[in-house]
């Protein structure tokens, strides 16, 4: 074994990149565990000298953990995790209401809420950077930024930024494509942009921490919201390792004494831990032992702005938006974000989609990150007010939205009606289900039947977080005008989508025939057997549910129906009829180069 002193030094951090993150909270090390997986060249900074032991993001809910098996990266977290179904509520310790965290007609194999400490999800992403031989630089920032109009590589990388080692004042400059704010909510990349961080914090405190306990109080395993006559509002969830995280909803409506007992820089362990315990009265509550614990004071800002100097910064996560955390919302925000935006940076510089895509980003998150702020500040008010009715209604309302499947995209338009998000178009096929348009919703999982190997499988399974998927909902194939509808669509998903968007675009031929029938029709079928049978599945499970989830019920007699679904997994147009390759082609022309 070589001497210590003759083991090499790792080079220097590279002085050109494609893309500087600065922040290493989940949302940083997500957007970076994606680029790599795209082998951009990037490098990850955080102010702090040492990663966040403990704290805020340990609610993962169904939508993210889809996004996050695209990538590859729920693994560890499903393993470590404790899932949870339903939110309890209690009024003197006696159940008034349960509700399941996701409705029951949402299709996803996630419908259920993974508690997972935060520690744990940055570990897991940094320990994939690592495999790529990324490292987190500390404590280090962006403390200007700039136009490259001097640079070497200002003709490929347009920005220049002053990156500074806060430990020993070293500064160097980095020419780069794009930075990413995602520092937090006192974002330094927000405040240089000029962006204004609009909002308000209110006079509601709260505790969190984090324990080993025991107790006899029967809903420990659940998401429990517990009020009483004598104790203020707590909610409490299991976590990883058998750790409960306790929250304790301080009131606004004390009188001014309690209030200011009852002020943040005031609350002390000992407060949490008792007002805890006369919450769960009559049962035992008891700390074994205490891991983490702070307090919150809680509010609601948003950007007024996500991006800035012609989309080449963006804001993410808290940077761009933060909240209470009454409801779990501010890490699948956050990831909501990262990957809304990358999908869309990756194919931009593949050379795939036009750049005016990325003007998208704040088109789609900054309507999201409102309505979340909006749930938020209601929801808030009523857990630290003893009015649960109105919380569990809240919850109630908006659950599918909360739990990430009911997140919408809808078109923007301008003031002559013309559609600004080339990404959604209604031009054609106005599908609609629960009385709303299914064109920027998310596109329903459903389970199927492989048509090769007769085995379950869902639609989107195995489909890359970079990919757009071509879906044909062709109800029954058995006649020759349905059967050759349907090989035009995938003759055209082959050559022309292929083309545009890559040669990994995947198409799924969905139909009501079943498996018997099926070989008797590709003898039917002008194309190569083997290849279109590949891509058959069959909807014959829970009464065809997959043509249901996509409004297609009843609808035989227009044909199939065409479904593009982009990478994020939202439908980006549907259409059908004698001119659905036209309008599907059309998609494509505004979308591409």
């Amino acid at each position: 074994m070589p001497p210590h002193n003759d083991i090499p030094l790792p080079p220097p951090p590279s002085k050109v990149v494609d893309v500087l993150i600065v922040g290493a909270g989940p949302v940083g090390l997500l957007a970076a565990s994606l680029l790599r997986q795209s082998d951009f060249t990037l490098r990850i900074l955080d102010v702090e000298f040492v990663p966040n032991h403990w704290g805020r993001g340990d609610n993962m809910h169904g939508r993210t953990m889809e996004l996050l098996e695209r990538a590859g990266l729920e693994e560890e977290l499903l393993t470590s995790g404790a899932r949870v179904n339903k939110l309890n509520t209690y009024n003197n310790t006696k159940l008034i209401q349960s509700t399941s965290f996701v409705p029951d007609h949402v299709d996803s194999k996630y419908q259920y809420l993974l508690c997972v400490g935060q520690h744990i999800t940055e570990s897991s992403l940094q320990s994939h950077l690592s495999r790529h031989e990324v490292q987190v630089e500390r404590p280090c920032t962006v403390t200007h930024m700039q136009e490259n109009t001097l640079g070497e590589n200002k003709a490929t990388h347009p920005l220049i930024a002053t990156v500074s080692n806060l430990h020993d004042q070293v500064t160097e400059q980095v020419e780069c494509k794009y930075i990413l704010g995602c520092d937090g909510a006192h974002s330094s990349i927000r405040e240089q942009l000029g962006i204004v961080y609009d909002g308000a914090s209110t006079e509601i405190c709260g505790g969190v921490m984090d324990a080993l306990i025991r107790t006899n109080f029967p809903g420990k395993k659940e998401f429990c919201l517990l009020q009483g006559d004598t104790s203020k509002t707590v909610s409490l969830f299991p976590r990883e390792n058998d750790l409960t995280r306790i929250f304790v909803h301080f009131s606004e409506n004390e009188n001014a004494l309690r209030r200011e007992q009852h002020n943040r820089n005031n609350i002390q362990m000992e407060d949490i831990q008792r007002e805890a315990k006369r919450a769960l009265m009559p049962y035992r509550l008891e700390f074994v032992g205490t891991l983490y614990w702070s307090t919150y004071i809680v509010g609601q800002r948003q950007a007024t702005a996500m991006d800035g100097m012609n989309q080449r910064v963006f804001l993410l996560g808290d940077a761009a938006h933060c909240q209470s955390p009454t409801l779990g919302q501010g890490i699948n925000t956050g990831f909501g974000d990262v990957f809304n935006l990358l999908w869309k940076l990756c194919l931009v510089e593949r050379g795939v989609l036009d750049r005016k895509i990325l003007q998208t980003y704040t088109m789609e998150r900054y309507p999201v990150a409102k309505q979340v702020l909006d749930i938020d500040k209601v929801a808030a008010k009523s857990a630290a007010s003893h009015e649960s009715d109105i919380y569990c209604e809240i919850v109630q309302q908006n659950r599918l939205f909360t739990s990430g499947f009911g997140i919408y995209y809808p078109p923007v338009l301008s003031n002559n009606g013309e559609n600004l998000n080339p990404l959604i178009s209604q031009e054609n096929g106005q599908q609609k289900k629960d009385g709303r348009s299914m064109i920027g919703a998310r596109a329903p999982n459903a389970k199927v039947i492989k048509a090769t190997t007769g085995k379950k499988t869902r639609l989107f399974d195995g489909i890359d977080w970079r990919t757009f998927a071509v879906l044909i909902l062709a109800h029954d194939i058995s006649s020759s005008e349905t059967l050759q509808q349907v090989e035009k669509v995938h003759q055209w998903t082959q050559s022309s989508a292929r083309t545009r968007l890559g040669s990994d675009v995947v198409c799924t031929i969905v139909t009501t025939t079943i498996t018997d029938g099926l070989s008797n029709i590709m003898d039917m079928s002008n194309n190569n057997n083997n290849d279109l049978l590949e891509h058959i599945v069959i909807d014959k499970l829970n009464r065809a549910q997959c043509h249901r989830d996509y409004g297609c019920e009843g609808k035989e007699s227009i044909g199939p129906t065409l479904v593009l679904v982009r990478p994020d997994g939202h439908i980006g147009t549907i259409c059908h009829g004698e001119n659905m390759l036209v309008h599907a082609q059309s998609y494509l022309d505004q979308i591409c180069v």
